[in-house]
């Protein structure tokens, strides 16, 4: 099986699973290649590794939109999908490049599976007539659908996709899990994301200010600062310049020494359509408690760690109470720990796989009574 996929770039928490697919497609007579449409991602610290997969990055022009978002206009897509023959094309994501690559396979008649990580509540968010409409006619020519999680999988049925026709791949971890710690965690509370308003990071800055002040949490780790000299400005005028450690966008492979060393992190996102940040802090032993606007939350966590953004109070005292139980903190570890038993490579690889093969197997029906 030649399997093709398109993408903007291949992730951290992607490349193990894209070798895992690409050593599935092996074992059928093929093997995959990546198609990406940009070099790298704003904000992000990341590695190229070199992957055992073929991996192609399609000239274009970017357009930054803030943040880590970027507009990116492709040259010629159709022309390195012809270089190589291919018997399914994957497409994560719904960007101009994927429904100009959606058409060229539509016109061939090979199947198409539709890989996307968000929701309803992450899509609303960048919703516009022209997006709309664009989503709506890749959906109605793919043959797979691939979800993140159950929110996505709702977002597929909403979208008129029956549920057998949907596959959910959670998302794994952005670095090899570490070896569970055993020593005293240095960091009571932890951040880990960018600091910007819509990950929340106003509100996590109110939250460390109040335990400080109670004397309940000693020290705070900041990693992902994207301007330290911000970062620290605001530590000074909270008053727990002190306590922090910052750091900045880190590689992957360095989150670990950090993360096993954390009791609790904090995810107050006022918008994120998963949360890969949930699954790292989660996987290193770190108890995650998230804002239901991250996409993963229903998923990995219980109704008492998803809380609302905009009420620091309800944040406070759920750290209080984990901090000040240790038994409960322990507990809520495991219980997490339990939740992301299915989000590592291999699951997320062979998911992509079976859905690829389903979705084959449709085409060839529909060819057959067409």
């Amino acid at each position: 099986m030649r399997v093709t996929l398109l993408t903007n770039l291949v992730p951290p928490y992607r490349f193990a699973a894209y070798d895992a697919l690409h050593h599935r497609a092996i074992s059928a007579g093929g093997g995959l290649r990546v198609l990406c449409t940009q070099h790298r991602e704003p904000q992000r610290n990341w590695a190229t590794p070199k992957a055992n997969f073929e991996q192609v990055t399609l000239p274009g022009v970017q357009i930054p939109l803030g943040e880590n978002r970027t507009f990116t206009l492709p040259f010629g897509v159709t022309r390195p999908l012809a270089d190589q023959p291919t018997d399914a094309l994957v497409l994560a994501g719904f960007g101009i490049a994927q429904w100009q690559a959606q058409n060229w396979a539509w016109k061939r008649g090979i199947p198409t599976v539709l890989q996307f990580d968000g929701w309803s509540g992450s899509d609303a968010a960048y919703a516009n007539p022209v997006r709309r409409r664009l989503r709506q006619m890749m959906i109605s020519r793919a043959d797979g659908f691939i979800a993140a999680g159950t929110r996505g999988a709702t977002w597929f049925e909403s979208h008129g996709i029956a549920r057998e026709n949907i596959s959910i791949a959670p998302i794994p971890p952005s670095f090899s899990v570490p070896e569970a710690s055993t020593n005293r965690m240095q960091y009571d509370l932890l951040w880990c994301g960018r600091t910007t308003r819509s990950k929340g990071f106003d509100v996590f800055i109110q939250v460390a200010e109040a335990l400080s002040k109670a004397g309940i949490v000693a020290r705070v780790a900041i990693v992902g600062s994207t301007n330290i000299a911000e970062t620290i400005a605001t530590l000074r005028a909270s008053g727990i310049n002190d306590q922090a450690d910052v750091f900045g966008q880190l590689p992957p492979d360095q989150l670990p020494a950090i993360l096993t060393n954390s009791k609790i992190a904090l995810f107050p996102s006022r918008n994120d359509a998963y949360g890969v940040g949930v699954i790292d802090a989660i996987s290193c032993g770190t108890v995650a408690l998230a804002s239901p606007m991250t996409g993963c939350a229903p998923d990995i966590l219980c109704r008492p760690e998803i809380l609302p953004t905009d009420v620091p109070n309800d944040w406070i005292k759920a750290c209080e109470q984990l901090l000040g139980t240790p038994a409960l903190l322990e507990t809520t570890r495991q219980n997490q720990a339990k939740a992301i038993i299915n989000n590592d490579p291999v699951h997320h690889g062979e998911t992509i796989w079976n859905a690829i093969n389903q979705a084959a197997h449709r085409k060839s029906e529909t060819r057959q009574w067409g």
